[in-house]
Protein backbone atom coordinates (compact mmCIF):
# COMPACT_ATOMS: atom_id res chain seq x y z
CA UNK A 1 0.00 0.00 0.00
CA UNK A 2 3.08 2.63 0.95
CA UNK A 3 4.43 1.52 -2.39
CA UNK A 4 1.38 2.43 -4.78
CA UNK A 5 1.00 5.44 -2.38
CA UNK A 6 4.16 6.72 -3.37
CA UNK A 7 4.55 5.74 -6.54
CA UNK A 8 0.91 7.75 -7.27
CA UNK A 9 1.89 10.67 -5.62
CA UNK A 10 5.45 10.57 -7.60
CA UNK A 11 3.64 10.85 -10.70
CA UNK A 12 0.66 13.04 -10.09
CA UNK A 13 3.69 15.33 -9.07
CA UNK A 14 5.68 14.86 -12.16
CA UNK A 15 2.29 15.55 -14.09
CA UNK A 16 1.57 19.13 -12.56
CA UNK A 17 5.29 20.38 -12.32
CA UNK A 18 5.15 19.22 -16.17
CA UNK A 19 2.03 20.96 -17.09
CA UNK A 20 2.64 24.09 -14.81
CA UNK A 21 6.13 24.30 -16.55
CA UNK A 22 5.65 23.32 -20.20
CA UNK A 23 1.63 23.58 -21.00
CA UNK A 24 0.56 26.62 -23.18
CA UNK A 25 -1.32 29.67 -21.47
CA UNK A 26 -4.59 28.38 -19.58
CA UNK A 27 -3.45 25.07 -20.08
CA UNK A 28 -2.35 24.39 -16.44
CA UNK A 29 -6.02 26.32 -15.48
CA UNK A 30 -7.58 23.47 -17.69
CA UNK A 31 -5.94 20.69 -15.55
CA UNK A 32 -6.94 22.60 -12.64
CA UNK A 33 -10.25 22.57 -14.03
CA UNK A 34 -10.69 18.57 -14.46
CA UNK A 35 -8.93 18.22 -11.03
CA UNK A 36 -11.89 20.19 -9.21
CA UNK A 37 -14.18 19.01 -11.74
CA UNK A 38 -13.53 15.30 -10.59
CA UNK A 39 -13.59 16.48 -6.90
CA UNK A 40 -17.13 17.73 -7.29
CA UNK A 41 -18.19 14.67 -8.96
CA UNK A 42 -16.98 12.88 -5.48
CA UNK A 43 -18.67 15.27 -3.58
CA UNK A 44 -21.89 14.96 -5.49
CA UNK A 45 -21.48 11.06 -5.20
CA UNK A 46 -21.00 11.38 -1.40
CA UNK A 47 -24.70 13.25 -1.29
CA UNK A 48 -25.96 10.35 -2.70
CA UNK A 49 -26.50 11.80 -6.37
CA UNK A 50 -26.67 9.30 -8.86
CA UNK A 51 -24.01 8.10 -11.26
CA UNK A 52 -25.12 9.65 -14.02
CA UNK A 53 -26.07 12.71 -12.89
CA UNK A 54 -23.10 13.27 -10.99
CA UNK A 55 -21.33 12.64 -14.34
CA UNK A 56 -23.48 14.97 -16.51
CA UNK A 57 -22.87 17.50 -12.87
CA UNK A 58 -19.25 17.41 -12.84
CA UNK A 59 -18.83 17.88 -16.94
CA UNK A 60 -21.10 20.87 -16.84
CA UNK A 61 -18.80 22.32 -14.46
CA UNK A 62 -15.79 21.77 -16.57
CA UNK A 63 -17.85 23.07 -19.86
CA UNK A 64 -18.66 26.41 -17.74
CA UNK A 65 -15.24 26.63 -16.29
CA UNK A 66 -13.93 26.16 -20.06
CA UNK A 67 -16.55 28.83 -21.19
CA UNK A 68 -15.47 31.14 -18.50
CA UNK A 69 -12.22 31.26 -19.54
CA UNK A 70 -13.16 32.46 -22.86
CA UNK A 71 -16.08 34.72 -21.84
CA UNK A 72 -16.73 35.67 -18.49
CA UNK A 73 -14.46 39.17 -18.19
CA UNK A 74 -14.88 38.49 -14.29
CA UNK A 75 -13.46 34.88 -15.03
CA UNK A 76 -10.57 35.85 -17.28
CA UNK A 77 -9.29 38.45 -15.38
CA UNK A 78 -9.57 36.00 -11.78
CA UNK A 79 -6.75 34.14 -14.31
CA UNK A 80 -4.76 37.06 -14.82
CA UNK A 81 -4.35 37.30 -11.07
CA UNK A 82 -7.23 39.92 -10.23
CA UNK A 83 -10.17 38.52 -8.34
CA UNK A 84 -12.48 41.80 -7.72
CA UNK A 85 -15.36 40.44 -9.70
CA UNK A 86 -15.48 36.98 -8.40
CA UNK A 87 -15.10 38.70 -4.69
CA UNK A 88 -18.79 37.95 -3.83
CA UNK A 89 -18.49 34.32 -4.44
CA UNK A 90 -14.83 34.13 -2.27
CA UNK A 91 -16.78 35.64 0.34
CA UNK A 92 -19.97 33.35 0.00
CA UNK A 93 -17.25 30.15 0.39
CA UNK A 94 -15.65 31.76 3.67
CA UNK A 95 -18.72 32.23 5.23
CA UNK A 96 -19.32 28.83 4.57
CA UNK A 97 -16.42 28.10 5.96
CA UNK A 98 -15.94 29.88 9.08
CA UNK A 99 -19.79 29.80 10.33
CA UNK A 100 -21.89 27.28 8.48
CA UNK A 101 -19.22 24.38 8.33
CA UNK A 102 -18.66 24.55 12.15
CA UNK A 103 -22.37 24.28 13.17
CA UNK A 104 -22.83 21.50 10.81
CA UNK A 105 -19.68 19.70 12.14
CA UNK A 106 -21.30 19.87 15.82
CA UNK A 107 -24.85 19.00 14.25
CA UNK A 108 -23.12 16.10 12.68
CA UNK A 109 -25.10 16.98 9.49
CA UNK A 110 -24.33 17.88 5.79
CA UNK A 111 -25.00 21.32 4.54
CA UNK A 112 -28.00 21.03 2.74
CA UNK A 113 -27.93 17.48 3.27
CA UNK A 114 -28.95 15.32 0.21
CA UNK A 115 -31.35 18.22 -1.00
CA UNK A 116 -30.66 20.46 -4.19
CA UNK A 117 -29.46 23.06 -1.32
CA UNK A 118 -26.52 20.18 -0.63
CA UNK A 119 -25.35 20.12 -3.94
CA UNK A 120 -26.11 23.70 -4.34
CA UNK A 121 -22.94 24.67 -1.93
CA UNK A 122 -20.64 22.03 -3.20
CA UNK A 123 -21.08 23.64 -6.69
CA UNK A 124 -20.45 27.16 -5.22
CA UNK A 125 -17.39 25.86 -3.17
CA UNK A 126 -15.61 24.00 -6.26
CA UNK A 127 -15.89 26.74 -8.28
CA UNK A 128 -14.82 29.08 -5.83
CA UNK A 129 -12.02 27.09 -5.25
CA UNK A 130 -11.08 26.76 -8.88
CA UNK A 131 -11.25 30.28 -9.56
CA UNK A 132 -9.08 30.76 -6.48
CA UNK A 133 -6.37 28.34 -7.84
CA UNK A 134 -6.41 30.50 -11.32
CA UNK A 135 -6.22 33.47 -9.65
CA UNK A 136 -3.05 32.73 -7.62
CA UNK A 137 -1.39 30.69 -10.37
CA UNK A 138 -2.13 34.52 -12.57
CA UNK A 139 -0.16 35.75 -9.48
CA UNK A 140 2.54 33.84 -10.27
CA UNK A 141 3.88 29.89 -9.51
CA UNK A 142 5.44 30.92 -6.52
CA UNK A 143 2.19 32.39 -5.14
CA UNK A 144 0.35 29.64 -5.90
CA UNK A 145 3.35 27.14 -4.12
CA UNK A 146 3.12 29.33 -0.93
CA UNK A 147 -0.65 28.92 -0.50
CA UNK A 148 -0.27 25.52 -1.56
CA UNK A 149 2.81 24.96 1.11
CA UNK A 150 -0.12 26.15 3.89
CA UNK A 151 -1.92 23.33 3.32
CA UNK A 152 0.89 20.78 3.00
CA UNK A 153 2.93 22.38 6.30
CA UNK A 154 -0.13 21.74 8.39
CA UNK A 155 -0.90 18.19 7.07
CA UNK A 156 2.30 17.80 7.62
CA UNK A 157 3.02 18.68 11.29
CA UNK A 158 -0.47 18.05 12.23
CA UNK A 159 0.28 14.38 11.51
CA UNK A 160 3.87 14.05 13.49
CA UNK A 161 2.29 16.56 16.53
CA UNK A 162 -0.29 13.87 16.69
CA UNK A 163 1.46 11.00 16.21
CA UNK A 164 4.38 12.23 19.13
CA UNK A 165 2.29 13.97 21.49
CA UNK A 166 -1.65 13.34 20.74
CA UNK A 167 -3.96 12.76 23.67
CA UNK A 168 -7.14 14.57 23.44
CA UNK A 169 -9.39 13.20 20.54
CA UNK A 170 -10.46 16.75 18.34
CA UNK A 171 -13.72 15.27 17.06
CA UNK A 172 -13.97 11.36 17.28
CA UNK A 173 -17.07 10.75 16.06
CA UNK A 174 -15.37 12.32 12.78
CA UNK A 175 -12.35 11.69 12.76
CA UNK A 176 -10.61 9.48 15.64
CA UNK A 177 -7.12 9.85 14.23
CA UNK A 178 -7.33 14.33 14.97
CA UNK A 179 -6.14 15.82 18.04
CA UNK A 180 -6.06 19.04 19.27
CA UNK A 181 -1.63 18.57 19.80
CA UNK A 182 -1.98 17.69 15.82
CA UNK A 183 -3.65 21.49 15.56
CA UNK A 184 -1.33 23.02 17.52
CA UNK A 185 1.47 21.22 15.81
CA UNK A 186 -0.14 22.72 12.64
CA UNK A 187 -0.27 26.34 13.64
CA UNK A 188 3.23 26.30 14.63
CA UNK A 189 4.63 24.88 11.77
CA UNK A 190 2.27 27.34 9.53
CA UNK A 191 3.23 30.25 11.72
CA UNK A 192 6.87 28.95 11.37
CA UNK A 193 6.52 29.08 7.38
CA UNK A 194 5.45 32.29 7.28
CA UNK A 195 7.95 33.88 9.70
CA UNK A 196 10.70 32.19 6.93
CA UNK A 197 8.75 32.70 4.07
CA UNK A 198 8.34 35.89 4.47
CA UNK A 199 11.55 37.12 4.61
CA UNK A 200 11.97 36.98 0.98
CA UNK A 201 10.03 39.07 -1.65
CA UNK A 202 10.29 36.38 -4.24
CA UNK A 203 9.00 38.89 -7.14
CA UNK A 204 10.24 38.41 -10.46
CA UNK A 205 8.57 38.50 -13.84
CA UNK A 206 6.88 35.46 -14.08
CA UNK A 207 6.05 36.09 -10.30
CA UNK A 208 4.78 39.78 -9.80
CA UNK A 209 2.94 39.22 -6.12
CA UNK A 210 5.79 37.33 -4.25
CA UNK A 211 4.38 34.88 -1.92
CA UNK A 212 1.06 34.80 0.22
CA UNK A 213 2.67 35.94 3.20
CA UNK A 214 4.86 38.74 1.51
CA UNK A 215 2.01 40.48 -0.18
CA UNK A 216 0.19 40.06 3.03
CA UNK A 217 3.36 41.36 5.28
CA UNK A 218 4.16 44.00 3.33
CA UNK A 219 0.47 45.59 2.76
CA UNK A 220 -1.31 44.86 6.53
CA UNK A 221 2.24 44.18 9.17
CA UNK A 222 2.66 41.19 10.95
CA UNK A 223 -0.12 41.03 13.67
CA UNK A 224 -2.68 40.83 10.37
CA UNK A 225 -0.08 38.01 8.64
CA UNK A 226 -0.02 36.10 12.04
CA UNK A 227 -4.02 36.54 12.31
CA UNK A 228 -4.10 35.35 8.55
CA UNK A 229 -2.14 32.03 9.34
CA UNK A 230 -3.89 31.35 12.10
CA UNK A 231 -7.57 31.31 11.09
CA UNK A 232 -6.34 29.34 7.22
CA UNK A 233 -4.77 26.61 9.66
CA UNK A 234 -8.18 26.38 11.47
CA UNK A 235 -9.92 26.66 8.38
CA UNK A 236 -7.82 23.71 6.81
CA UNK A 237 -8.60 21.49 9.44
CA UNK A 238 -12.59 22.35 8.95
CA UNK A 239 -12.46 21.06 5.41
CA UNK A 240 -10.44 18.06 6.29
CA UNK A 241 -12.94 17.46 9.08
CA UNK A 242 -16.16 18.66 6.82
CA UNK A 243 -14.62 15.72 4.03
CA UNK A 244 -14.70 13.03 7.11
CA UNK A 245 -18.37 13.89 7.79
CA UNK A 246 -19.67 13.59 4.93
CA UNK A 247 -17.95 10.18 4.31
CA UNK A 248 -19.04 9.42 7.56
CA UNK A 249 -22.68 9.93 6.28
CA UNK A 250 -22.52 7.80 3.58
CA UNK A 251 -20.49 4.96 5.20
CA UNK A 252 -17.57 4.96 2.69
CA UNK A 253 -14.12 5.00 3.72
CA UNK A 254 -12.85 7.00 0.23
CA UNK A 255 -14.36 9.89 -1.83
CA UNK A 256 -13.29 7.36 -4.88
CA UNK A 257 -10.49 4.93 -6.30
CA UNK A 258 -9.02 7.14 -8.93
CA UNK A 259 -5.74 7.64 -7.15
CA UNK A 260 -4.48 4.18 -6.19
CA UNK A 261 -3.34 4.05 -2.38
CA UNK A 262 -5.37 7.49 -2.01
CA UNK A 263 -8.52 7.31 -2.44
CA UNK A 264 -10.01 9.70 -4.53
CA UNK A 265 -9.50 13.39 -5.37
CA UNK A 266 -11.49 15.14 -2.84
CA UNK A 267 -9.47 13.04 -0.21
CA UNK A 268 -6.69 14.63 -0.91
CA UNK A 269 -7.72 18.43 -1.54
CA UNK A 270 -10.25 18.68 0.79
CA UNK A 271 -8.43 21.30 2.74
CA UNK A 272 -7.18 22.82 -0.32
CA UNK A 273 -11.36 23.63 -1.21
CA UNK A 274 -11.71 25.38 2.35
CA UNK A 275 -8.19 27.01 2.00
CA UNK A 276 -8.02 28.50 -1.31
CA UNK A 277 -11.58 30.63 -1.48
CA UNK A 278 -10.71 32.05 2.07
CA UNK A 279 -6.84 32.66 0.88
CA UNK A 280 -7.82 34.71 -2.05
CA UNK A 281 -10.69 36.30 -0.90
CA UNK A 282 -8.31 37.84 1.29
CA UNK A 283 -5.64 38.65 -1.24
CA UNK A 284 -8.61 40.17 -3.24
CA UNK A 285 -9.55 42.22 -0.46
CA UNK A 286 -6.15 43.86 -0.32
CA UNK A 287 -5.65 44.00 -4.49
CA UNK A 288 -9.27 45.86 -3.90
CA UNK A 289 -8.09 48.44 -1.13
CA UNK A 290 -10.72 47.15 0.85
CA UNK A 291 -8.38 45.61 3.54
Amino acid sequence: MLRTRVLTAAVLLILLVGVARWAPPRGFDLLLLIIVSLAFYEWMRLLNTGMIASVAAAIGFALLGITGLTTFPSVIAAAQGIGSGVLPLYLLATVIWVIAVPIALNRFSAIGGERLAGRAVAFALCLATWLALIQADGLGKIFLLSVLLLVWVADTAAYFAGRGFGRRKLAPSISPGKTLEGVIGALVGNLVLAVLVSQFALIGPDNPAGSVFALLQSSLGWGFLIAFVVMITLVSVIGDLYESLLKRLRGVKDSGRVLPGHGGVLDRIDALIAVFPVTMGVVSLVQSGLL
